[in-house]
């Protein structure tokens, strides 16, 4: 494979799995890009120390170690794009990957995409990349002077919206509570800007919109009924935490809520495909675990081209 869009292998999911299993394969030679729809680490980027993890005694950020596993990966040649994958086929020796319709090819694609957030509510779905986004500095700067509404209560949201602060007017705060109280400097400064306003005691009931996009939010407000924001994006930070594994029904063997079915070598149902981390169902969810099974996927799938032929000198790890 030579061209611009075909790889040794594909890996889905820039979080710690992704990003190890990237490590391997890059270090082995092989041709290897990670696709990642979101911000480059995943859940661990907004915590703000990670300190059972081994090597670090003293804790370190979830975006300093981040930086760490992607300055290794790259070092190896590892290439990392923004992409959203909605689609899988497969052509036998080679799997087809359609980020946002376009395809790439691999004959190995390694499935890392975590957990993800969701609200589960009419439109969210429908208008992914249209407006509904879950990443504010992916796509904050899209929204410069336009009204959006960013959901959740939680200090990661806080730190998101007050990226969005930067570019967004106005700014709806839609929290569940009944007040942001100013607990912190970063919550007194959302409440002191000019653009912020705070939509309390407010749960999303639909995304609304029409064929260009996103055009507003349906709010359920406790005794206040329901309540509809005029906004262009809504940035979601709150609701159930489940596998993004929506495009991979009927393609890969799920289980009920979703999680990839894998083996002890992580292969899944589909041979030359793989599922590491959060996406498939495990009891411990961990930087270290996440990382073992990056590793055990990157190996495996090594094994995998030994067997089919066309070895490259850097099978040795």
């Amino acid at each position: 494979m030579s061209d611009s869009t075909s790889y040794d292998a594909i890996i889905v999911g820039g979080g710690p799995a992704g990003l190890t299993a990237g490590l391997y394969l890059a270090r082995a030679g092989r041709k290897t890009l990670l696709l990642e729809q979101g911000i480059l680490g995943g859940q661990i980027v907004t915590t703000e120390s990670v300190e059972n993890y081994p090597g670090f005694p003293g804790g370190i950020s979830g975006k300093a170690l981040t930086a760490l596993f992607e300055t290794q990966a790259r070092r190896f040649g590892l290439e990392i794009q923004s992409g959203r994958v909605d689609g899988l086929r497969d052509l036998g020796d080679a799997k087809e990957v359609l980020v946002t319709g376009f395809p790439f090819r691999a004959r190995v694609v390694i499935l890392a995409t975590g957990l993800l957030q969701r609200l589960g509510v009419p439109g969210e779905e429908e208008y992914l990349g249209r407006g509904v986004s879950y990443c504010a500095t992916c796509d904050g700067a899209l929204y410069r002077g336009r009204p959006v509404a960013v959901v959740g209560g939680s200090e990661w949201a806080m730190e998101e919206a007050h990226f969005l602060s930067r570019f967004a007017s106005p700014l709806y705060l839609v929290i569940p509570g009944p007040e942001l109280r100013p607990s912190t400097d970063l919550r007194r400064e959302l409440l002191a800007h000019p653009a912020v306003k705070v939509v309390a005691g407010a749960k999303p009931a639909e995304v609304l919109g029409d064929s260009r996009g996103v055009t507003g939010l349906r709010l359920d407000r406790k005794g206040d009924g329901d309540r509809e924001l005029t906004v262009d994006g809504v940035f979601v930070f709150a609701g159930k935490k489940r596998p993004g594994t929506d495009w991979a029904k009927g393609l890969l063997d799920l289980d009920a809520d979703g999680y990839v079915a894998v083996g002890e070598s992580c292969e899944t149902s589909m041979p030359g495909v793989y599922a590491a981390g959060d996406v498939r169902r495990r009891r411990f969810h961990q930087v270290a675990t996440a990382v073992g099974d990056g590793a055990i996927a990157a190996m495996d799938a090594l094994r995998h081209f030994r067997e089919g032929g066309g070895a490259a000198e850097g099978d040795a790890w």
